[in-house]
């Protein structure tokens, strides 16, 4: 098995005559997207790594056309959603400070730990 997935994860950057190297790298997408378990991840993620640098825009956004809603793209998402939050909460956090409402009351309001208030509150100084 972690010889087949090797292989799996390495064809992007096999030569063929049959195939272009943004061809084998979707084809190796397509058989990722078929790993099961924890292995899938791994063989995503390898893919990406290792395709980033060789291939063009439009291929890179066709590979994530073709890992839709993989266990890699839900974590991605989840990351993205839980970055615009704390983002929020830096931005409320701010502007509540600069209107001048206390700390302690802006704990209250962002649920920021006080510790995080304070910092922002000593980037207004």
């Amino acid at each position: 098995m972690i010889y087949n997935i090797l292989k799996l994860i390495f064809l992007p950057l096999m030569r063929s005559n049959q195939f272009t190297e943004e061809e084998l790298a979707v084809q190796a997408a397509y058989l990722a997207k078929e790993v099961q378990g924890p292995a899938q991840g791994l063989c995503i993620a390898s893919i990406i790594a290792i395709t980033d640098k060789i291939l063009p825009d439009h291929i890179k956004k066709m590979l994530l056309e073709v890992l839709r809603m993989t266990d890699i793209e839900k974590w991605l998402r989840e990351e993205g959603r839980e970055e615009g939050i704390k983002q929020t909460q830096h931005t409320n956090a701010l502007n509540a400070l600069k209107e001048g409402l206390p700390p302690e009351l802006v704990v209250k309001i962002t649920g920021l730990p006080y510790e995080e208030v304070r910092k922002l509150q000593l980037t207004l100084h």
